[in-house]
């Protein structure tokens, strides 16, 4: 599918602590033929919302904020028909808020080429009802990871970009790393995205500015060194990392499920290879990426690429190939 000229692909095993496989190929830059390296940045897409989940966890471990707490506590905005979401609703998707890319097809943009979390807001702050009554089931929204990224910012007064740079970002040298949103910041060795339309490839170059629910830009590099501080105490104290093991519950006390399994604060929960897993897909304007952690044997497989064609059956293959070799 890839070669030396077209998009590409880069894939990072981790074992401990240690690169025990990495390969790339392709191009970050068609344009201008710039190879992809470790050190390219990538768009993780909703790979982001790890990192929205982590931020919300360090405030509820600080005290600065509770699971059970109102959405409309800190967005008052949509206290109309929103007023019983809760946080926890809202990072385990069981909130009822309509997804914002369907509200955003029911605007007719007229291809504007991207949305931002004010304008999110605006378009949910004009519904009057949810889709289902909030915790009674599982709902991925886009929207729910939004509204969290603006609690984040409205409890500590930072844009969610700083807010990650000074506590997550800062603090575990993922110095490749930012938020790219409205203020559109020049990103140094960054990937374009790209999709195959007939025959030939169309760059994207942004399809959202929206901001907790995707737009975080990463490296390999960077992204290995995510996962290797998720195993200590650098970014959060072992009680409450434990709280991404656990899938979320409905009202009722019962497992909220997918196909997949659970979720829980931006990772998915599911038994692969005999193992279990916390992991993420992410795929929009051309860009495709996935973290899959082994956790309990320390490995790894991050897996980042600029091109909206990657099969996702061939490369769940792929992981759990790396995974029986190299773990």
């Amino acid at each position: 599918m890839f070669n030396e000229l077209t998009p590409g692909i880069g894939v990072l095993a981790n074992h401990k602590g240690k690169v025990v496989y990495q390969d790339m190929l392709g191009l970050a830059n068609c344009e201008h033929e710039i190879p992809i390296g470790p050190d390219t940045v990538f768009k993780l897409t909703s790979v982001s919302k790890q990192f929205t989940g982590m931020a919300i966890l360090q405030l509820m471990e600080r005290g600065e904020l509770r699971a059970d707490d109102r959405l409309t506590k800190f967005v008052p905005e949509l206290r109309h028909y929103a007023d019983e979401v809760t946080v926890y609703q809202l990072a385990h998707h069981s909130a009822g808020l309509t997804d914002y890319n369907d509200l955003l097809w029911q605007k007719a943009r007229q291809h504007a080429l991207h949305s931002d979390n004010a304008e999110v807001l605006g378009l949910l702050s004009k519904q009057d009802r949810l889709r289902f009554t909030p915790g009674s089931r599982f709902e991925y929204s886009n929207s729910n990871y939004v509204m969290l990224a603006i609690i984040i910012e409205r409890i500590t007064w930072l844009s969610l970009r700083e807010y990650l740079k000074q506590h997550i970002f800062g603090v575990t040298g993922m110095d490749d790393s930012t938020v790219f949103n409205e203020e559109q910041p020049v990103v140094p060795r960054r990937a374009y995205g790209y999709e195959l339309s007939g025959g030939l490839w169309k760059c994207h170059y942004a399809d959202t500015l929206a901001t907790g629910t995707t737009n975080v830009l990463s490296s390999l590099r960077d992204m290995q060194k995510w996962d290797d501080a998720l195993y200590g105490e650098q970014l959060l104290g072992r009680k409450t990392s434990s709280t991404l093991f656990a899938p979320g519950l409905d009202s009722s006390g019962h497992p909220l499920s997918e196909f997949w399994g659970g979720y829980s604060y931006g990772w998915m929960l599911q038994e692969r290879c005999d193992a279990q897993t916390l992991w993420h897909t992410g795929g929009d304007a051309g860009f495709r990426s996935i973290i899959v952690r082994f956790y309990e044997q320390e490995f790894s497989v991050i897996l980042l690429c600029n091109a909206s064609c990657l099969e996702w059956p061939q490369t769940y293959a792929y992981i759990e190939q790396l995974y029986k070799e190299f773990h």
